[in-house]
């Protein structure tokens, strides 16, 4: 039993429990009387020994909380390791003021000048609240002070606690508004911000306010069927790897075997180009480990089997590549050849340009006639497969190694507003935005126009949905939210400048949902039912609305995006224009807002003020540091250790005490039932989801060859463009069948009625 304290000065006391009781009393009053606090005192206090220092005795205390695993324990465990860390990083003195944090992180080289007047700094001291800490969970602050917080790495100073980094980000988004202004739209970041209602991806909670100015998660490029082409390709890797983004790379190049030069030399397929690629990406460190790409593929790609397994372990060393991810890129017409068992030629990029680009084209009618005359042309080469087992060989990949997703290019390219061709997505397979290949190196330095190429560019903000109380405060998060990305979009480092000239012309934003496992299980619903499909509609449809009107705002302020002619904005697109119809097979409700009212508005104006604005990511890091649920997925368990290569945190879900029959468990949820609510969202969505399924694999559960054509069919059919992680959560005895079971049902050969065809498809929509 601990009979002497030693404090962080080298003082000894007597040790007396009444000084930490007050922080029981706190626990009671605030948590319900779901923390017993004497249980917890004496359980640290008879495993401590006779002398201890006050910090062990507080991390006993807080460690104690944190083996509960509950919510409220959590809580607690926040509030102590909270005080703790203002002792740990400010010392006896007391905590300094935001100028004086600035000041002494701008000496030690890392932080900028903010250009604010000492009375600007005295009136942010009035409204910030550091308080608001000791509301925090443990894993909240944890990952805050680990991952968010300035910090010498090297010699283990640090100089932000929660606050202050809220307050950082609030004023480094706020320095560049009118004066007159600046000061309550840095009140709008820091309330939105430390009340967690929206959320900053990581590159703006540890770059804003420092010397640091690359804020883009993920960047996306293709490349052309030319060496200097593909040259261009791994620089932009390895370029954009250096500054903190993951990679989508669509290699666009001829196949093994195909003539280079006139047949002087024999092409030896996208191997070479893969392994230079993971070169690429892994020169460069981010965080201590090397970057990631996901290469996007189509399933007519003649060497389409032997990409299928270059993750593969099992697959010879010389045919792995297995530094990247995969993503295996169908339509609905090879769908249609998947679910009749039906046969498919794969033919090459080379010689066979036009029908390539075809699969990509809006007119969703071109890829089948140019399809057709190639094979009615006895010149060119057949290769004959089973669509089915091309399919399959793509979806064995996935449940084997988790990392072998799915996209849509026909629907990424048909219900988006942008004109030009979108051949991949990103990293994470949430973005669906253009990109056209660069000719050559040169061309990435030199000012953009007309010959040049396009990377497509990232910007993403969140809305924490379980914490908005309103209207009101929904569009003001929204506002808030695409005013950040506007900033980082806007004062971004750009390594290139045709990169440049591109993204502030494009002003591609991408804002999601998170927190909404969360704010289902507060309205005691389950995923993957009729009600769950119709508040995610109704949910959903109010965030887009938000954001419409929000970059609608934002465009009369300074103007429209300056490639708004480039998409179908000024023509009264809305989500609406372009949806999958199927959809309205899974609702029982209707669009509640004034979809048309908006469509005259974005007329007369001549856009919004960016190309898109909806993508819903995973957001798993900063989600922890908010304390919700990440995405628009179900929790996989109430507790949860989450780790990365240098941080664990003990993650628990929010309210999940009260909530716990709530709550929906992501392997409970059947793959078919989640993807239809994510079919759900993707109708108010302009890019596209992270759309990720889980299964239980165990025992002797069986995985058919029915199962996984059947979810196909699902995601075809009701328009998700995009599946990222199929999560198997695995035991003994387990089978993945791969011997067809009959009764798999086809995918409706029409294409819904709204189908784009072309510059005319907005006229042939009744908005």
């Amino acid at each position: 039993m601990i009979k002497t304290i030693i404090k962080r000065d080298g003082r000894r006391e007597p040790f007396t429990p009444k000084k930490i009781n007050g922080w029981g009393v706190w626990g009671a009053k605030t948590l319900g009387g779901k923390v017993d606090w004497a249980s917890a005192v004496l359980h640290v206090c008879s495993t401590l020994g006779e002398v201890a220092t006050s910090e062990e005795l507080q991390n006993g205390l807080i460690d104690y909380c944190l083996s509960q695993r509950t919510w409220e324990y959590n809580r607690m465990a926040g509030r102590l390791y909270s005080a703790l860390l203002s002792r740990i990083i400010y010392g006896t003195g007391g905590r300094p003021t935001i100028k004086e944090v600035h000041e002494k992180a701008f000496q030690a080289g890392l932080m900028v000048r903010l250009n604010y007047s000492d009375a600007e700094y005295a009136e942010a001291e009035g409204f910030i609240r550091h308080d608001r800490d000791l509301k925090m969970a443990h894993y909240q602050i944890h990952q805050i002070r680990k991952k968010y917080s300035l910090q010498n790495k090297v010699t283990g100073a640090e100089f932000e606690t929660a606050q202050f980094v809220y307050m950082r980000m609030a004023m480094a988004l706020s320095e560049n508004e009118p004066t007159g202004d600046r000061m309550g739209i840095v009140k709008g970041f820091y309330d939105l911000f430390s009340q967690h209602k929206i959320n900053a991806p990581t590159p703006n909670f540890t770059n804003l306010g420092t010397s640091l100015t690359g804020f883009a998660s993920c960047c996306l490029y293709t490349t052309d069927d030319t060496w200097r082409s593909l040259a261009a390709g791994d620089h932009i890797a390895c370029s954009m790897t250096a500054l903190s983004a993951g990679i989508g790379t669509h290699i666009r190049t001829r196949s093994e075997g195909d003539p280079i030069r006139g047949g002087a030399i024999v092409h030896k397929g996208k191997i070479m180009y893969y392994r230079s690629l993971v070169g690429a990406i892994g020169a460069n460190t981010q965080n201590g480990r090397g970057g990631s790409s996901t290469v996007y593929y189509t399933c007519f790609d003649p060497e389409v089997t032997k990409i299928q397994a270059m993750k593969n372990p099992m697959t010879p060393a010389t045919r792995q590549v297995r530094g990247i991810d995969y993503n295996f890129g169908s339509n609905r017409f090879f769908a249609r050849k998947v679910m009749r068992d039906e046969q498919v030629s794969l033919f090459s990029y080379y010689g066979n340009e036009a029908l390539y680009e075809a699969q990509y084209a809006k007119d969703q009618d071109l890829f089948p006639k140019l399809y057709q005359e190639f094979l009615d042309d006895p010149t060119k080469e057949k290769m004959w497969v089973s669509a089915r087992e091309v399919f399959l060989g793509a979806e064995t990949e996935a449940n084997e190694t988790g990392r072998h997703y799915l996209h849509n290019f026909d629907e990424m390219n048909r219900h988006t507003p942008f004109k030009d061709p979108i051949y991949s997505s990103n990293l994470c397979a949430e973005i669906a935005e253009p990109t056209k290949p660069y000719a050559s190196v040169a061309q990435l330095y030199q000012p953009w126009d007309e010959t040049h190429g396009e990377i497509a560019l990232c910007s993403l903000g969140g809305i924490i949905v379980s914490n908005i109380t309103s209207d009101e405060e929904y569009a003001m998060a929204a506002y808030y939210t695409l005013k950040m990305i506007d900033y980082c979009i806007l004062n971004s480092h750009y390594e290139f400048k045709s990169l440049e000239d591109s993204a502030k012309a494009r002003m591609n934003a991408g804002v999601g949902v998170l927190g909404l496992a969360h704010w289902i299980a507060k309205k005691n619903i389950k995923y993957g039912t009729q009600e769950s499909r119709n508040f995610i509609h109704e949910q959903f449809e109010t965030h887009m609305w938000h954001l419409v009107n929000a970059s609608l705002k934002i465009s009369k302020e300074r103007g429209v995006a300056k490639w708004m002619h480039k998409t179908l904005w000024p023509t009264g697109w809305t989500p609406l224009s372009t949806y999958n119809k199927n959809v309205d097979e899974l609702v029982t409700v209707e669009p509640k807002r004034d979809w048309n009212g908006f469509s005259l508005a974005a007329i007369e104006n001549g856009g919004i003020g960016h190309s898109v604005l909806c993508a819903h990511m995973p957001g798993e890091s900063s989600t922890i540091a908010a304390g919700t649920t990440n995405s628009m997925y179900p929790i996989r368990d109430y507790d949860l250790s989450k780790t990365n290569d240098t941080l664990n945190v003990d993650w628990v879900a929010p309210d999940s005490t009260d909530l716990r029959d709530n709550y929906t468990i992501a392997w409970d949820v059947a793959p078919n039932d989640m993807m239809m609510d994510y079919a759900v969202a993707q109708k108010w969505t302009d890019q596209a989801i992270s759309a990720d399924i889980w299964q239980r694999v165990q025992g002797t559960t069986v995985v058919t060859t029915e199962d996984l054509i059947g979810r196909y069919r699902v995601m075809v059919k009701y328009g998700v463009k995009t599946r990222y992680y199929l999560n198997s959560l695995t035991g003994k005895n387990v089978s993945l069948d791969a011997v067809h079971e009959p009764g798999v049902p086809d995918v409706p050969d029409a294409m819904p009625e709204e189908s784009v065809k072309g510059d005319d498809y907005c006229e042939a929509c009744s908005l």
